[in-house]
């Protein structure tokens, strides 16, 4: 018999038997298939056409048999024949979270709640598990806006003023620190002068950092606010993205070489570097961008759930400014390493 499922996403906010209809088709395993088709025809829910549950003589579940089951095949058939074991078996102590979203993650109609003396409770059907977890992320947004505390009130009802309370200090402060990007561009003004073909890839590069931070920052504060992950979760969350930063990169490492090699002018190459040497550093600075820029799309959320900010209106913001910063850091000293462009000047 399938397991029940055990992990909880965070505190159980109510049990399975919540969820679970009660007035639950019970067919003895000794019956033959008409005498079934008699049982089931005679009952004034329509639930016990498509999943009744068959008991033992002992009273435990044996399996689940649908009307179908027992018309395809002879009437006299026993009905321990075409018994089949379910998908997926939960118990009456499962929180109702874990359970809902294990019966819509199998795909079939539902699951039958046992107790712990393997008897039939009640069946959670695959609609009422969906509209439960749809309440349960409306919920969770709701928290998720008052920063996992107490709910706010909705995005309407705060004044103008109180809006811009909130969100101007962390604007400014990030306009003040983007004054950081301008100094790097000047610091490196001699590199870009012996390799003007530099300037010409910034904008790529920087879009590209802040494109794969963006989304990865969506999809952590999304996750965070249906409850799929929380603040102790970091590490998973982190090598989940780091895995996946990998594989972008070395795409758009292709991406970029190619772009380089292909449509850049020769005439912008100085002498003593050829074309492909070029592409190679400036892709390398690509990759790596990547790499950092979905790391820190992944954390700044979980950072500032964990500081009691909200993150919709710090990371966004915060993402943008640092992604910028350490995209032309990077790309400098990497192009500047690989090239043997002048050394950045303060």
């Amino acid at each position: 018999m399938p397991d029940s499922p055990t992990r909880s996403d965070g505190p159980s906010s109510e049990p399975v038997t919540d969820l679970m209809a009660t007035d639950v088709v019970l067919l003895s395993a000794g019956l033959s298939c008409g005498e079934a088709i008699a049982r089931l025809a005679a009952q004034d829910t329509a639930r016990g056409l498509y999943h009744a549950c068959v008991v033992a003589e002992d009273g435990r579940f044996a399996g689940l048999v649908s009307l179908r089951d027992c018309l395809v095949v002879p009437a006299a058939t026993p009905l321990a024949d075409v018994v089949t074991q379910p998908v997926l078996t939960l118990r009456d102590t499962d929180d109702a979270r874990v359970a809902a979203r294990s019966i819509v993650e199998s795909g079939h109609g539902g699951a039958p709640v046992l107790d712990t003396g393997g008897h039939v409770a009640g069946f959670v059907t695959t609609d009422v598990a969906s509209r439960f977890l749809l309440h349960e992320m409306e919920e969770s947004t709701g928290k998720f806006a008052g920063l996992l505390g107490e709910a706010r009130d909705d995005y309407l009802d705060y004044t103008v003023w109180t809006d811009f309370l909130r969100r101007a200090p962390w604007i400014l402060g990030l306009a003040v620190a983007g004054l950081a990007s301008g100094y790097v561009v000047h610091v490196y003004e001699d590199a870009l002068s012996a390799l003007v073909i530099l300037a010409l890839y910034m904008p790529m590069v920087a879009d590209t950092g802040g494109n794969v931070g963006t989304q990865s920052a969506s999809l952590v504060t999304r996750a965070i606010s249906i409850g799929d992950v929380g603040v102790r979760d970091g590490a998973r969350v982190l090598w989940r993205e780091a895995r996946v930063s990998l594989l972008m990169a070395a795409a758009l490492f292709v991406f970029a070489f190619l772009k380089v090699y292909l449509i850049s002018n020769s005439a912008d190459v100085p002498l003593g570097l050829t074309i492909g040497e070029i592409g190679f550093a400036i892709a390398l600075a690509l990759a790596v961008q990547v790499i950092t820029a979905t790391l820190l799309g992944a954390v700044l959320p979980l950072a500032a759930v964990a500081a009691r900010q909200d993150p919709a209106v710090i990371s966004g913001p915060a993402l943008t400014t640092i992604v910028d910063l350490s995209g032309l850091i990077l790309y400098f000293i990497i192009t500047g390493h690989l090239l043997g462009l002048p050394a950045a000047v303060p």
